[in-house]
């Protein structure tokens, strides 16, 4: 009987940072628009630390490295439950894009 193991997920790719500006004109959101995505930057940036840190944590203990089996569930159910908060916000950042579409002026 074959074994199949476990291939490990990719990591998230970062996003791409995007030009606000309307043709050199300047306004007053630019900034709001700067710290939002800052806030995203920082937000997916920490997740992908966290899954490296539980990918790592996975490696040593699968080679029996690792002697505190706490701190890999830890480090596992942290990155579980930052996965599961990134999606419920890209979930809820669509559906208000959808919102502010369907408003009619």
């Amino acid at each position: 009987m074959f074994i199949v193991p476990i291939a490990p997920m990719k990591p998230l790719e970062p996003l791409k940072p995007m030009d606000f500006s309307d043709n050199g004109k300047t306004h007053g959101r630019d900034q709001d628009m700067r710290s939002f995505r800052n806030v995203l930057d920082n937000a997916i940036s920490s997740l992908q630390e966290t899954q490296n840190a539980s990918r790592y944590d996975a490696y040593q203990l699968a080679f029996g490295n690792i002697d505190n089996l706490g701190e890999v569930m830890i480090n596992t159910l942290k990155a579980e439950s930052m996965i599961q908060t990134t999606v419920q916000i890209t979930t809820r950042v669509i559906n208000a894009y959808k919102e502010i579409m369907n408003i009619q002026i």
